[in-house]
């Protein structure tokens, strides 16, 4: 990758970088055109190959970018002394969001890279990509569901969580839809789910004193 490509300006920058990414999460490294790259940020073929060589490393490039901006935007926001699950969830989705409003296809680009299917492609981002799976795994590895003692029945909440966050996202058009809007329907869905495991453990607690009294 030439190193003149950080001399240019900023928005220059993001501008390609965006472009790129749009145009491999939508369409795999395979089936990505460096034509509809010139199409999406207006620069030329020819200035996309003197900065990055070859699609190859336009892609090892863009994919490396995004990890590291990806990773240290999470490690600035989050807390490292959260320990509470909602909280942490909340915490990585408000970042995300922040990501989408400068970047908007980086996260389905990263997701799509963890199917990409191209032996080459594979080799180059293989280290990176170790490095980005065991980090994103880190922000959650300490956060647990502090009010509910049975771990089996934390690890089943962990996944509706999981599964509610996942499913509103799909829901969503990337680039189109509203990041923040997008965010506060997940913090609100996350709410609620917290909201009914501390009325259920309020209750069961209740229960319990009540039974130890008439015994």
């Amino acid at each position: 990758m030439n190193e003149k490509f950080f001399d240019l300006s900023r928005e220059k920058q993001d501008r390609m970088i965006n472009g790129a990414v749009e145009v491999f999460a939508k369409n795999g490294f395979k089936h990505a055109s460096t034509d509809d790259m010139v199409k999406a940020v207006e620069v030329s073929k020819g200035l996309w190959f003197h900065y990055f060589g070859s699609k190859l490393g336009l892609y090892n490039f863009v994919y490396g970018y995004s990890v590291k901006y990806v990773i240290l935007e999470l490690s600035s926001i989050l807390d490292a002394d959260e320990r509470d699950y909602f909280e942490v969830v909340k915490q990585m989705e408000f970042t995300k969001m922040r990501i989408k409003k400068k970047y908007p296809y980086m996260l389905m680009f990263l997701e799509q890279a963890q199917r990409e299917t191209d032996a080459e492609v594979r080799a180059q981002i293989a280290e990176d990509q170790d490095f980005y799976n065991e980090k994103m795994n880190g922000f959650l590895k300490n956060a647990d569901i502090l009010t509910v003692e049975e771990k089996t029945q934390r690890e089943k909440l962990k996944k509706l969580v999981q599964y509610t966050v996942n499913g509103i996202a799909a829901e969503q058009a990337y680039g189109e839809s509203d990041p923040e809007a997008v965010y506060k329907e997940m913090r609100n869905q996350i709410e609620f789910i917290r909201e009914m495991v501390q009325e259920k453990s309020q209750a069961e607690n209740k229960e319990e004193k009540v039974s130890t009294v008439a015994s």
